[in-house]
């Protein structure tokens, strides 16, 4: 029996639906597989006990030919029939699906009608007009797509924080555990990932080794190493059997501090650095800080560097050249955020909306993170596609909420929702009911195609409301998959800031909205920022620490963020 989560298996499922659609299976059976796939992400036990016990078909919706499947997929690592569909189609036909709005259906009538077997053949086909050829398709779906497709493109070769922090951490985890520990003393993830940049195009891990040669030896050898791009006396290049490319460097233990702030950038700090040792008669190079006469100054931390030439210790997050080595020198570094600062989430969803789990259930595994407060978000009767609730069963909502309260210690729900910002920038619930409520988050969910100016109007009126506590991913932004609608941020952060009404940093992997820089304008701005995971299912509370670093990123401190205030000054703010 193979080893394959849950999680794994519902993917697999999924794929295996989109393949048949592009194949143009019957629409029952693609659905019956897509039901499986949700069921089977979200189900507590693990799927191979269940077919070890032949227990599998007691899962709603998973008859006797989805089970055998499941079996054959843990039995054989593989499912025949998808590998069937797989060597029958283009590889291109299977990628057109991971453009944002481009389904299985559609990749199935571009191929089959107009014979487009790859992203090259798609993208001429609609600058030339010939997808208007298709019933259904005119000028401005077809923009629509070219725009969607020239995004795509722009990500296929990158990866999101999340993917590159956990393949660094497995890497070095593998590391560890499979290289003999005398061959190397210090190992670390650096690049754009350690500066927590929201996508990256590879990895860089940084080894000390008194062994470069045996070490390279091993590289080329581990598990995870699909391909060896290239191999040198201290660099080695991989590619992931994920097929994330991977550059390790290997240098001395002594040459180790200067590597690590070299190689952990970015370019136009490093720049500003080694100016700042001219300026002081040295010179700073991933080997080391050296005096005119070539003798080396002693540097057992990249804190050492820093110190030597009249700083304050600059975190990796801030080395952008964006005025960090100006406020180091006088000692105005922001005292930045930290994971142990936060003391709830305040934009999550529960089963009564698209949510895994139940409100006690979530609410118990926040106080496990020692959280003193969350608010439940669930989105409101608009949002069908997301078990938007209805006005009774958010009244329903708030009953239970009262009563959990009384029944756990220490910890408090807040009654919230997530409104739905509707296209004329009314609000999905009446002011009378969002009366009622601890804490009204306002997102947009549709309609994103409007103008600049029709898009800002819409989310200012939504900032007006008094009933408004904070504005979700205002972007709208899909990391990878949809560009930013066409909004006025700075219009947003003067109308936040006029109304007191915060803006969220979302750190779900694929939102990290506001990014970086627009957090920081908020800030800047007077407005507060709320961090937030917009978790569906308790463990995606860990994805918090991907707001921290995008709030690092944007020099953000504790006192600006709402979710670190104790509950009587958050209901303070928000009152």
């Amino acid at each position: 029996m193979k080893k394959i989560n849950n999680k794994e298996i519902a993917k697999i499922l999924s794929e295996f639906a989109d393949l048949m659609a592009i194949k143009g299976e019957n629409d029952f059976k693609i659905k019956a597989y897509t039901n499986a796939a949700r069921q089977i992400e979200s189900y507590q036990t693990k799927i191979s006990e269940l077919v070890a016990t032949n227990e599998l078909k007691e899962i709603k919706g998973i008859g006797s030919g989805i089970a055998e499947t499941i079996t054959e997929l843990l039995e054989n690592g593989s499912i025949s029939e998808m590998e069937a569909i797989k060597a029958e189609l283009p590889p291109g036909v299977i990628e057109m699906t991971n453009i944002q709005g481009l389904g299985p259906k559609t990749a199935h009538r571009f191929y089959y009608e107009l014979e487009i077997e790859d992203l090259e053949r798609l993208e001429k086909a609609l600058q030339t007009g010939k997808i208007q050829k298709l019933k259904g398709f005119g000028k401005k779906s077809e923009a629509k797509l070219l725009k969607a497709l020239k995004n795509h493109e722009k990500y296929v070769d990158k990866i999101n924080l999340n993917k590159a922090l956990k393949t660094a951490n497995q890497i070095i985890k593998k590391i560890k555990h499979q290289v003999d520990s005398s061959l190397f003393s210090q190992i670390e993830v650096c690049g754009s990932s350690r500066r927590a940049k929201e996508m990256t195009g590879d990895l860089d891990i940084l080894i000390a080794t008194s062994q470069p040669e045996a070490i390279a030896a091993k590289l080329k050898n581990l598990d995870f190493t699909a391909e060896v791009i290239g191999a040198g006396k201290t660099k080695v290049s991989i590619r992931t059997e994920a097929g994330v490319q991977t550059d390790f460097r290997l240098v001395s233990q002594a040459e180790f501090p200067s590597a690590l702030h070299y190689f952990t950038g970015s370019k136009a700090h490093n720049v500003r650095m080694r100016q700042l040792a001219k300026n002081n008669n040295l010179k700073l190079s991933e080997y080391g800080l050296f005096k005119k006469d070539g003798s080396k100054k002693l540097i057992e931390s990249e804190a050492d560097i820093f110190s030597i030439l009249g700083l304050d210790y600059i975190i990796p997050e801030l080395r952008e050249d964006e005025g960090e080595i100006e406020a180091a020198q006088k000692g105005e570094l922001p005292t930045s955020i930290e994971l142990k600062d936060i003391k709830g989430d305040l934009h999550l969803h529960s089963n009564y909306s698209d949510g895994v789990f139940t409100i006690k259930e979530m609410a118990e595994a926040a106080k496990k993170r020692n959280y003193r407060y969350l608010a439940v978000t669930d989105h409101s009767q608009s949002l069908t596609i997301a078990g938007g609730l209805s006005v009774a069963k958010l009244e329903k909502q708030l009953t239970e909420i009262e009563e959990l309260n009384q029944k756990i210690d220490d910890f408090t729900i807040l009654k919230g929702i997530e409104v739905d910002i509707l296209k004329n920038g009314q609000l999905d619930f009446e002011d009378q009911l969002l009366a009622k409520l601890d804490f009204v988050i306002a997102s947009v969910h549709s309609n994103f195609n409007l103008s600049e100016a029709e898009m800002t109007a819409r989310i200012i009126k939504a900032i007006e409301n008094p009933f408004v506590n904070l504005i979700g991913h205002p972007s709208g932004r899909i990391l990878g998959g949809r560009e930013a609608y066409a909004v006025n941020l700075d219009k947003i952060i003067a109308a936040a800031a006029k109304n007191k009404t915060a803006l969220e940093i979302n750190a779900s992997p694929q939102r990290l909205d506001l990014n970086s820089k627009w957090a920081r304008k908020a800030k800047k701005a007077g407005v507060k920022i709320s961090l937030n995971t917009d978790a569906h299912h308790y463990k995606e509370y860990q994805d918090i620490e991907l707001g921290i670093a995008t709030a690092r990123r944007a020099w953000l401190e504790k006192e600006d963020v709402i979710n670190t205030f104790s509950l009587a000054e958050l209901r303070a703010f928000i009152k």
